[in-house]
């Protein structure tokens, strides 16, 4: 039925009628179309029938994979997903178009009024959908979306647990305090039940910034590091690839990856996406960085043609545009370089003999996974400015010193042997403290929390607590 009326309709057609549906008031309309536009997550634990725990999920790239790993695999519990959109296009019908992400603290009457009649709405719709979908709790990849804000704080008074398993927890020491007067100034405390983080850092941010209490936040790990775990413990001596060809994976970055930047939404009127930062911290940018090791990928394409190498971006077009910018067109590359900007890396990373990065998660999935791993450390890295915003992977990876440097170290990198079944103590160590998980058991702490508050919400209902 989801399929068919979007077919039919088109995206956009739903996302007005969404709109005007919420903007008349028309509460049950509005659940109906949000149950047709929510799917079920696919588990091969569900076995159809009752389940105890239903808890309904906020889709976003990568967040999916943590609740997949953490509650997807549960027998006893059933995922349903909505897109974002269907959120966001239910907010659009009160909330101002200024506010966004990064910008919605505001005590401007207006639009105090426009929040508080929004979360009027999903008190009186939140009913209806419940009797159309069975859901126990709500889970959000991060406590600052602009349109699950006021849903947050609806639930709450409902005594449904909202919670955030934030799943942005990678920042230096420069991005702390960033982050820490970001969360306190543009996007202020959170409403729901609880955050789950990643690592003590991100903790220290959030409860530094007071978006909430240190009592309300939990760190429980990366979830989807889990499979990383599982697949270095029972499949890493298998076979990289089908190809039998040793293969390096970059995953790519942009000129501004890493560094402090207020990123806004198209309906901000912001047509770059990025508010202008006229300080020094706004001018600094990776671009020589960029370039050398973005062309340093490409001469390894070049001059060694018995390897595939892949790049991997993001998939929105500000950052696979400036590869292609600076590379030219992929059909145009040697034929053992591609370029991917789609779909869940996972694949890619374990099929890869090296991977390559710089500020990336994705980096300690590959340590995890005991890849060899090269990390480009020269041009603009080698300034004592910008040091502050580097992700330091420690004595856990090499780092190339140039452009040149970086071909000879991954050339030697595909000589190494793979790393053994356990990981060293000095890399459980580094995997503790930026991902909270050198165990594989972080989807194990993220479940026992979720379903810890639903357990606590109907003890509380049926007059236990």
């Amino acid at each position: 039925m989801k399929h068919f009326l979007v077919h039919i309709a088109g995206r956009g057609a739903v996302e007005r009628l969404l709109r005007l549906l919420a903007g008349l008031h028309l509460h049950l309309l509005v659940a109906v179309l949000f149950r047709v536009l929510t799917r079920r997550m696919p588990s091969a634990t569900d076995r159809g029938g009752r389940k105890r725990y239903n808890v309904l999920m906020i889709d976003k790239d990568t967040f999916y994979e943590d609740v997949l790993a953490s509650l997807g695999t549960a027998p006893d519990v059933r995922v349903y997903v909505a897109n974002r959109v269907v959120v966001k296009s239910i907010a659009a019908a009160f909330l101002p178009p200024e506010l966004d992400d990064n910008f919605y603290v505001s005590d401007d009457p207006k639009t105090v009024q426009a929040k508080r009649d929004y979360g009027a709405f999903l008190t009186a719709m939140w009913p209806y959908l419940r009797r159309l979908l069975p859901i126990d709790a709500v889970v959000s990849a991060n406590f600052g979306y602009y349109a699950e804000r006021e849903f947050a704080g609806a639930l709450e008074a409902l005594g449904v647990p909202f919670l955030a398993l934030h799943k942005e927890n990678l920042k230096s020491p420069g991005r702390m305090d960033f982050f820490a007067d970001l969360y306190r100034s543009r996007r202020g405390p959170f409403t729901g039940r609880r955050i789950l983080v990643y690592n003590e850092i991100e903790r220290i941010v959030q409860t530094k910034a007071e978006v909430i209490t240190p009592d309300r936040v939990t760190i429980c790990g990366m979830p989807r590091l889990d499979r990383v775990h599982h697949w270095r413990r029972n499949e890493a001596g298998g076979a990289a690839n089908d190809s039998g060809r040793k293969q390096v994976l970059f995953f790519s970055f942009t000129v501004k990856t890493g560094l402090p930047q207020i990123r806004r939404k198209s309906r901000s009127g912001f047509a770059n996406l990025a508010e202008p930062m006229e300080d020094a911290v706004g001018q600094l940018s990776w671009d020589k960085l960029f370039r050398d090791s973005h062309q340093a990928i490409y001469r390894l394409a070049q001059e060694q043609p018995d390897i595939d190498v892949v790049i991997k971006t993001k998939p929105r077009p500000r950052d696979y545009d400036p590869v292609i910018e600076l590379l030219g067109e992929p059909s145009t590359w040697p034929q053992n370089l591609k370029l991917v900007s789609k779909g869940d890396p996972f694949k890619l990373m374990v099929a890869a003999h090296t991977v390559c990065g710089f500020n990336t998660t994705g980096l300690f999935e590959a340590i995890t996974a005991g890849k060899a791993v090269v990390v480009p450390y020269f041009a603009e890295a080698l300034d004592p400015a910008y040091a502050p915003f580097i992700v330091d992977y420690e004595a856990v990876v090499s780092y190339a010193a140039s452009g040149d440097d970086l071909v000879a170290k991954l050339r030697a990198s595909l000589e190494q042997p793979v790393q053994g079944f356990e990981l060293s103590q000095e890399t459980r160590a580094l995997l503790q403290k930026w991902t909270g998980n050198p165990d594989g058991k972080a989807s194990e702490r993220v479940r026992e929390a979720v379903l810890s508050e639903i357990d606590a919400s109907r003890s509380h209902d049926s007059g236990g607590g």
